[in-house]
């Protein structure tokens, strides 16, 4: 592994004072970066939340690798503490450690009564007591013991992000939680995992999104990232597409603008920095960054204190080229697209080597944190080359880990950062305002505190505050806000399905899905004025039909509409739901598009449990399980490939109908070795920034291993390869033979 950049070349990484690494930022005229907390009284933040006082809730993973070994990782050693601006002057002045035994703490968010975390392997409910200015640790509860099990530290889920529908979301995962009163009635589709004496949370399905953080926009929609692709964003609400239960389609996600980096020093110390791409070659950039390849937690901006130009955009830090990225997000037709804000740049940079930015909040005071881990090492050992820790050694990064952090302010520089009110304090009444505040912290704060208390008595102050707005984005907060009371009405909904912004009419057709069946004959009719307004106020109406009995006359019409559109099948077959016999018999007969009759006809094929399995000798059924296994666990697999072997955007490609799996040897040599884009799978074209790195150099993965992941890769979504047989250790012993001593990943013209 060659050093692209000779090591005399390569400034030092010394650890520097929050003064030195404030000097060491360069930030987009405008803006200015302050310090919030730092070291001794943050260490290693990697998710944050705010409660409803504008407190700071810190997951803090302190035994995330501390050398190239990661040695004493597995401590239960990390914390999940309390910060406080007790004076009001902008800088945290207190810290409580509400718990100091967490193993690699990733995920923390405010619920009522207390906080949920996550560490390793499951999800917490921990009751946070208050008295006389001290905070305490009350119950302490299992909610989920699989919320993170399995998996690469790397790609476990993470973040539980409140969407403006009242479920917590969470990247890397396919789940998805809601929070209800303990005599509610239990969602279609979910089940009820937990319950104390206040409240009880039930579990349901959801898309497969991202890696490593969330965001959400105004509207409710979406954004998440891989490690090698910045924010993605999701043109539909989520579950748009899952409303029909014989349907498994998956929710595209549109990349934001391009993925090219613009680092304010070089990045040698990158994993593929050896790599022929990864690194400018010459010129006045030599040895940066080319490309993104830690993207990390995504923000879309929705505060108030930037000018109104960067409101929503879309925000995306790569730790590895200590940098944030800033993108607009622009709405096109069926799809989310962006352009770099500062082409050729970064909203900030920093010269310092070990600013590792992994996560980006709204904050209460209308500017953006930045949760810096401040950490030499931010490459997991599961995946370290030989490369990148000698560059890690070289310039001693992995010395004083584990005892530094900071959280970063990035505020508009002529604007003052505002006063942080106390939500918790006030009564229900009084925060019916905040749901049209300018910062969005206000509005989500709010929303979730009227339906934690389920304050129905403020549906007519709601519906007021909606009479006298005609600004959307509250108008589309107060919807979900009456929905999250149980407060929706009909004259409500139909009033705003009229309205003229797209977002509010199709906001409010979402939330009258949850209308009682007297009021579904006029619900049914504004759904079909609705088809007939245009897309993509018709999607919406294709999609909330699932709630209605006879809709197929809304269907038909979206379809003759906006056959063509994006999403336009995929939205009526959600919408079916259990109708689609009926639906061919309302219309007289098949529908004439072979496409969307082909979709029909599938439902109820469910291709993600397509396997070879049953055809397999015994010793290979044993094989197959132990490769399920490690696909989904320490193998990581479904990282880049997903769940269900499918691939995922700007990460890795199907599996489905590949003939890289088809090949024994070739298949067993990039498990070994690796693959770089780029590549075709049948006839789709996958070319992404990440490069799959091998196993040969892994000692927690073994041959055995490597057999078994072989197997259950050929024999599932589909693949038939060894009906009677499997993959054996021995096929892996004899390709490691014949490949010894490589180092770079293979490509496709290695194999022509």
């Amino acid at each position: 592994m060659r050093d692209v950049i000779p090591r005399h070349e390569i400034p030092g990484a010394p650890i520097l004072t929050v003064a030195q690494a404030l000097e060491a930022f360069q930030v987009q005229k405008g803006f200015v970066v302050e310090p919030v907390v730092s070291e001794p009284d943050v260490f290693n933040p990697v998710a944050m939340a705010f409660d409803a006082s504008g407190r700071m809730w810190v997951a803090e993973m302190t035994t995330y690798m501390p050398d190239v070994h990661g040695s004493g990782e597995m401590k239960p050693d990390g914390n999940i503490a309390l910060l406080e601006d007790t004076d009001g002057d902008g800088a945290v002045d207190r810290r409580t450690v509400l718990l100091d035994n967490v193993l690699l703490p990733r995920t923390v968010a405010v619920v009522d009564g207390g906080i949920f975390y996550a560490d390793h392997e499951s999800l917490y409910f921990a009751e946070v007591l208050e008295a006389d200015g001290q905070v305490r640790l009350g119950r302490h509860d299992v909610v989920d013991p699989t919320y993170a099990s399995g998996g690469n530290v790397e790609h476990k889920p993470n973040t539980m992000l409140y969407g403006i529908d009242g479920w917590y979301y969470n990247a890397k995962s396919d789940r998805r939680y809601r929070v209800l009163p303990l005599g509610a009635e239990v969602p279609a589709g979910a089940e009820e995992i937990y319950r104390n004496t206040d409240w009880k949370v039930v579990r349901a399905g959801t898309d497969y999104r991202g890696q490593w953080g969330l965001s959400m926009d105004d509207y409710g929609r979406l954004y998440h990232n891989g490690n090698s692709s910045p924010i993605h964003g999701e043109y539909l609400l989520p579950g748009a597409l899952l409303k029909n239960p014989g349907y498994w389609p998956d929710m595209p996600a549109h990349p934001i603008g391009d993925n090219f980096v613009f680092p304010a020093r070089i990045n040698p110390g990158v994993n593929r920095g050896y790599l022929e791409g990864t690194l400018v070659a010459d010129g006045p950039d030599r040895g940066k960054l080319v490309s993104f390849t830690a993207a990390s937690g995504s923000l879309v901006y929705r505060g108030s204190n930037f000018p109104a130009a960067y409101y929503g955009m879309g925000l995306t830090p790569e730790p590895a080229a200590n940098l944030v990225s800033a993108r607009r997000i622009i709405e096109a037709n069926g799809e989310l697209r962006g352009e770099a804000l500062f082409p050729g740049q970064e909203l900030l940079a920093s010269t310092d080597e070990r600013f590792r930015p992994v996560n980006l909040y709204n904050a209460p005071d209308g500017t953006v944190y930045i949760l810096d881990m401040y950490h030499g090492i931010i490459q997991h050992r599961d995946f370290l080359t030989r490369y990148l820790a000698d560059q890690i050694r070289d310039r001693e990064l992995d010395h004083g880990n584990n005892t530094m952090g900071r959280v970063y302010r990035l505020r508009w520089a002529e604007n003052r950062a505002a006063p942080v009110p106390d939500l918790d304090a006030l009564d229900s009444a009084s925060l019916v305002p905040y749901l049209a505040h300018a910062n969005a912290w206000q509005r989500d704060t709010a929303r979730r505190l009227l339906v934690e208390r389920q304050a129905s008595s403020v549906a007519n102050a709601i519906r007021a505050l909606m009479a006298g707005s005609d600004h959307s984005v509250a108008l589309v907060n107060a919807l979900w806000t009456l929905h999250g009371l149980g407060a929706v009405d009909i004259d409500t909904v139909r009033r705003y399905m009229r309205d003229a912004d797209h977002h509010v009419a199709m906001a409010a057709a979402a939330v009258g899905e949850a209308l009682p069946a007297s009021d579904h004959a006029a619900y049914h009719q504004s759904l079909r004025a609705m088809a007939n307004a245009g897309y993509p106020r018709a999607l919406q109406a294709a999609v909330s039909v699932a709630a209605i009995d006879g809709g197929a006359d809304v269907s038909r019409l979206v379809l003759d509409a906006h056959i063509d559109r994006p999403y336009t099948r995929e939205a009526v077959v959600s919408g079916l739901g259990d109708d689609a016999a009926a639906f061919v018999e309302a219309i007289g007969g098949a529908y004439p598009d072979p496409v969307f009759m082909d979709m029909l006809d599938r439902l109820g094929e469910n291709r993600q449990q397509a396997s070879n399995r049953d055809r397999l000798s015994p010793a290979g059924q044993r094989r197959y399980d132990r490769g399920q296994a490690l696909y989904a666990g320490q193998g990581a697999c479904a990282g880049c490939h997903g769940p269900h072997g499918n691939g995922m955007p700007g990460l890795g490609p199907t599996f489905w109908d590949s003939g890289w799996v088809y090949d024994r040897d070739r298949l067993v040599r990039v498990l070994l070795h690796g693959l770089a884009g780029p590549i075709w799978v049948g006839q789709d074209f996958w070319n992404t920034a990440a490069v799959m790195p091998g196993y040969a150099t892994n000692d927690a993965i073994s041959d055995e291993d490597l057999a078994a992941m072989a197997t259950y890769i050929r024999n599932s979504w589909g693949n038939a390869m060894d009906s009677g047989d499997a993959v054996t250790e021995s096929d892996i012993e004899k390709v490691r033979a014949q490949t010894q001593g490589r180092v770079e990943p293979f490509r496709a013209t290695d194999f022509e």
